[in-house]
């Protein structure tokens, strides 16, 4: 089973990061699903609140 990546608004990745403190790439890495910590689940809920939607699981990671 894959985490559904969410998908953002162009700009959306870099208002979380300066929101949260946080680096883009921590951002980018929450919102592709590659990290699973308390802190990635807080990104991807604040990106789904200002209009993020989870997308497809990538072909080559689906079962």
């Amino acid at each position: 089973m894959c985490m559904r990546e969410i998908l953002t608004q162009h700009g959306e990745r870099r208002a979380i990061a300066k929101m949260l403190h946080v680096s883009e790439v921590t951002v980018r890495n929450a919102l592709k699903g590659r990290t699973r910590s308390k802190l990635s689940e807080r990104i991807r809920m604040v990106a789904i609140q200002r209009g993020g939607f989870e997308g497809d699981c990538p072909k080559d990671i689906q079962q």
